[in-house]
């Protein structure tokens, strides 16, 4: 199983994740045990993860946008994946990584047109599905739609949870029995036990963040990149 080390970005410094509650996030140093700057480079520096997910949070809510930084980043590590609140296919040219298009703000229905490595989030807030494209029932008929592409993966990412230390084992579960791509988790991961749990259940990767910041995952696991 894959392990992606997270860095959320906000007015160009990482931020810790707070279930959510993005106007919470504070800078990653103030609440980590393992890092003491909160710049990117310097994080990326102390963390030395192989693989690395990044989410601009700026573009995601239309404030701003890292994009210059995240290129930057990218050859930092062997294979870097970003959610920078992808609303159309020509952003996409400017990026040097591996975009992650997440359903809160793109329209999953273009990845027809997409050529190219991608993966799609699945985003969610509790229980609600984050539907940007508006044509979708619910999340299923999304998946069933999304199972016509062969892409990187599947990334079930419930808002709510990042940061809580609860993952959403019966969102995943779903997920993993209906989609025809890898699956991947974001959100809630608190330890060793969810990483196996994870693992057992088939799940195909996980993206990280607080546990390492609270050192309940060892480092050499985030380095290594797979359990």
């Amino acid at each position: 199983m894959k392990l992606f080390f997270v860095m959320d970005i906000m007015n160009g410094i990482v931020v810790l994740a707070e279930k959510g509650e993005r106007h919470k996030y504070r800078p990653v140093a103030e609440k980590s045990l393992v890092v003491r700057k909160s710049n990117p480079l310097e994080v990326l520096e102390e963390i030395k993860p192989r693989f690395l997910y990044v989410a601009d949070l700026d573009r995601i809510l239309g404030k701003g946008s890292n994009l210059n930084m995240l290129n930057s980043i990218s050859t930092k590590v062997e294979e870097m994946i970003a959610d920078c609140g992808f609303r159309s296919l020509e952003e996409l040219k400017d990026a040097n990584f591996i975009p992650v298009l997440g359903t809160e703000t793109f329209d999953i229905t273009k990845v027809a047109d997409i050529r190219g490595d991608y993966y799609v989030s699945l985003d969610f807030r509790d229980e609600k599905f984050l539907d940007a494209s508006g044509r979708f029932e619910d999340f299923k008929s999304a998946l069933e739609f999304l199972n016509s592409f062969s892409f990187k993966g599947v990334i079930v990412l419930n808002i709510s949870r990042v940061g809580s230390g609860n993952p959403d084992f019966e969102l995943l579960s779903t997920v993993l029995s209906l989609s025809a791509n890898p699956v991947y988790l974001g959100g809630g991961v608190s330890g060793l036990d969810d990483l196996e749990k994870l693992r057992d259940l088939g799940c195909d990767g996980v993206l990280i963040s607080s546990a390492i910041h609270r050192k309940a995952i060892p480092l050499d696991l985030i380095q290594k990149g797979f359990i």
